[in-house]
């Protein structure tokens, strides 16, 4: 495997670890501050959330997990600007 091969592999890994983070930002928000909005939905009923939708949240378990997920895709966007697209293989798709 070479250089590129390795940025690419290390760009998907964040990418996936990204997903878990914030997944997990989501799950501990609609247990503590966000319970009220989680009451709002029924099983199985979905959802979008973006990353600034707990810019104002004041639990700092929230908060810290919502610094790491800008954290990631802070690195993401560098990889990006560093490598292109195109040689990650994303061709638009990030």
């Amino acid at each position: 495997m070479n250089y590129q091969d390795k940025v690419k592999e290390a760009f998907e890994i964040l990418e996936d670890a990204k997903i878990q983070v914030f997944t997990a930002l989501i799950n501990v928000a609609m247990a503590s501050e966000f319970k009220e909005i989680d009451e709002l939905f029924d099983e199985g009923e979905f959802f979008a959330f973006r990353s600034s939708d707990f810019d104002h949240a004041t639990d700092p378990n929230i908060q810290s997990l919502q610094y790491v997920v800008k954290a990631m895709e802070i690195a993401k966007e560098e990889l990006i600007a560093w490598n292109g697209l195109n040689n990650l293989n994303l061709q638009g798709n990030e």
